[in-house]
């Protein structure tokens, strides 16, 4: 079955590394898929791109199994039926990458494809400090040759401690399996010095959103965990932006900067998981379950710890206005909280 197609560059910025949502407890905790479902129909229509399994969505924490279920919950059309969906295969060696890669090909080619658009493979480098362009290309050609799905190559040096140079990424570019780029540095260099062809250009980095993006900036879109809570803001912006109301956007963009930065700074005290993660997760049960969050249990993590009432209660605060705490959330409606949510 061939698992790559054609590259072009697509219209919509926006994409989001979608939360993965558990239950369970202990040891023993498992994808909740269904809860997964609900939070992708609400953040639907502002998002339709999704990476999943990427650092928003534990994919350096989950186990293979858990990876697993996330792909067969991708074949649900009422769920994922006009998304376009990339998976990430966040291991820390080369052999690591590849075998998860090909279960995940595996698994497509036995059970079937996604619903939804399949775009491929997101890879970081190698956790390796001393990792060089060397090392970097050596990495993704073995990847490369052992696979047979697209790759967007994942710049994240906070994980892997390496960088990609804007020489190597553009000897990558030259593969026409390689379709994206996303950068979650902050740095902007590989986007910035161009010559990456058709390559679509993503940044993974919060803040200068507007500023980011063509014509003025060097990105196509983004790759952004706020997606998760602010979907529907970074949908306007881009609307503001496309009809050419730019000024508009940019002070939304600067709003939408100021308040991930307080969610982000009141997530960082937490002693389990990623506070890109646990900030959006703390977002995402306000909107779920509406201003009555407090009865319904903390929202459950990878790591099998509940997040801490303090940073759902900072949640609150940050986010009570903009984009705002539901009367009734879109898990709860008018009904009681989540009844399949454990004390």
């Amino acid at each position: 079955m061939a698992l790559a197609s054609q590259n072009t560059r697509i219209a919509d910025p926006i994409w989001v590394p979608l939360l993965t949502h558990y239950q369970g407890g202990g040891g023993n905790v498992v994808v909740d898929s269904a809860r997964m479902a609900a939070h992708i129909r609400a953040i639907q229509p502002s998002v339709k791109q999704f990476l999943l399994a990427g650092s928003t969505g534990d994919g350096w924490e989950i186990g293979l199994d858990q990876f697993l279920e996330i792909v067969r919950l991708t074949r649900r059309a009422d769920v994922f039926g006009d998304c376009r969906l990339l998976f990430g295969a966040l291991r820390p060696t080369t052999g690591e990458v590849v075998a998860w890669a090909q279960a995940l090909e595996r698994n497509l080619a036995e059970e079937g494809r996604p619903a939804g658009e399949y775009a491929g493979i997101a890879v970081c480098p190698p956790i390796d400090a001393d990792a060089n362009d060397d090392t970097i290309l050596h990495h993704y050609e073995t990847i490369i040759g052992n696979t047979q799905s697209n790759i967007a190559v994942y710049q994240l040096p906070q994980i892997t401690g390496c960088r990609i140079s804007p020489e190597a990424m553009r000897h990558l570019a030259r593969h026409p399996r390689v379709t994206m780029f996303k950068d979650t540095s902050g740095e902007d260099t590989v986007a910035q010095a161009g010559g990456l062809g058709q390559v679509l250009l993503v940044r993974g980095a919060e803040g200068k959103y507007i500023e980011s993006l063509r014509p003025t900036g060097p990105y196509d879109g983004w790759l952004l965990s706020t997606g998760n809570v602010f979907g529907s803001l970074l949908r306007r912006m881009v609307a503001l932006h496309q009809a050419g109301h730019t000024r508009r956007a940019t002070q939304l963009s600067m709003v939408m900067a100021g308040l991930v930065d307080a969610l982000f700074e009141a997530a960082q005290p937490v002693p389990f998981g990623n506070p890109f993660s646990n900030a959006n997760r703390a977002g995402d049960h306000l909107r779920a379950m509406g201003r009555n969050w407090r009865d319904a249990p903390p929202p459950l993590t990878a790591s099998g710890n509940r997040l801490p009432l303090e940073l759902l209660a900072a949640a609150e605060d940050i986010l009570g206005h903009l984009p705002g705490v539901p009367e009734h959330g879109y898990l709860t409606g008018s009904r009681p909280p989540h009844p399949g949510a454990e004390a």
